[in-house]
């Protein structure tokens, strides 16, 4: 099954992954390297796709909108539990966890890169992590790289970055550590802009993709970017964003939202 960290191969561009959902026969997935240059924004990754790759866009109503659906039967598929590790560095901290550990980001799709990447399916690799950063094992990341910057302004950005244990430094190295457990969201029956002010209640799913909270409006917060992950219950949060009206629950996805603002 491909889920979010998969990466793929498909008319000479590395695409990634994104979701947990993906049609028959098809990844929804954006560019992360075209033509040599890296895309970190999901902005300008969905600009590139209209731009060099419209014919990709179809409406899935379990996304609630048009989203890029790359064709399995054309692509190399590549594998971040597949993937042969040589870095040793890499190899010393996927040590310390339970379970099957994948990588992905560059040291999936290239034999060069500056941080690391892993995917877990198991959710009890998040205890581990905190102790690891209990010992003095892992440290905080305390850099922000401006081409990461998106919904969140760079305070916000790097004030959540330097109190997670998923992303973090090992032995110089900063490393970004994602735990997938798929969950079915339903189909999306309506929309609507929403802004305003919501508190978090209960962090029902705080640590593993997607993220959810549960909010004093009666509605839910999801993600599946690193971001949105570890946020505190009583976390006050001004959201402009679009409301989707699934059939199971209220979603305020906050990967769509033009605006985030912890306050």
């Amino acid at each position: 099954m491909i889920i979010e960290g998969y990466m793929l191969k498909y008319l000479d561009t590395i695409w990634a992954v994104k979701g947990c959902y993906h049609p028959e026969g098809f990844a929804v997935a954006v560019p992360r390297v075209y033509k040599g240059m890296k895309i970190k924004r999901m902005e300008d990754a969905l600009k590139l796709v209209h731009q060099k790759f419209p014919f990709l866009f179809k409406y899935v109503e379990e996304i609630g909108f048009e989203v890029p659906l790359v064709p399995l039967k054309d692509c190399e598929i590549l594998d971040p539990f597949n993937k042969i590790v040589e870095d040793e560095v890499a190899i010393e901290f996927m040590k310390y966890f339970k379970g099957n550990i994948g990588v992905t980001g560059s040291m999936l799709y290239s034999n060069s890169h500056n941080d690391m990447d892993f995917l877990s399916t198991s959710e009890e690799n998040y205890q581990i992590l905190l102790e690891l950063r209990e010992k003095g094992i892992t440290s905080p990341l305390k850099v922000v790289n401006e081409s990461e910057v998106e919904g969140l302004n760079e305070k916000d950005f790097l004030y959540l970055k330097e109190n997670r244990v998923l992303e973090g430094v090992f032995k110089g190295v900063p490393y970004t550590f994602k735990i997938v457990k798929c969950e079915d969201f339903g189909i999306v029956e309506g929309k609507e802009k929403f802004e305003g002010v919501v508190k978090i209640l209960k962090a029902e799913k705080p640590y593993s993709l997607p993220v959810k909270y549960y909010t004093d409006k009666g509605i839910y917060l999801t993600s599946f970017r690193t971001r949105y992950t570890e946020l505190k219950e009583r976390t006050k949060l001004y959201v402009n964003g679009i409301l989707l009206k699934r059939n199971k629950f209220l979603d305020l996805d906050l990967d769509l939202a033009k605006e985030v603002k912890i306050l």
